[in-house]
């Protein structure tokens, strides 16, 4: 079922507790602890990671481009073991390697 909606839920009282629409589909799932943030490998349109904000989901910052990153759906995403880097893997059968900035970092 595609519907682009992230959704939050309360596993204990059956809610939802947040939902934010991706506007796309949601291939992949990924916490990073040290933020508390969550991140979505997407699908179509855009084939991108977005890091979203927890626990409000604002979308914090995507992760796409042109000239690089992945021209198919991400199927998954994952965090080295010191949370320096992220790795995805997409369908068009790219990987890419992400160096992590802390906030205000260049």
């Amino acid at each position: 079922m595609k519907d682009g909606i992230l959704r939050v839920w309360d596993i204990n009282r059956e809610k939802i507790i947040q939902s934010a629409a991706t506007d796309s589909q949601i291939c992949s799932l990924l916490w990073l602890p040290k933020t508390s943030k969550l991140m979505t490998g997407q699908g179509l349109p855009r084939n991108q990671m977005t890091i979203w904000k927890y626990p409000m989901l604002i979308n914090s910052s995507e992760l796409y481009g042109k000239y690089f990153g992945h021209k198919g759906r991400v199927l998954h995403v994952a965090l080295s073991p010191d949370e320096s880097r992220l790795f995805s893997v997409a369908a068009d059968g790219t990987a890419c390697v992400w160096t992590c900035h802390e906030s205000g970092e260049s």
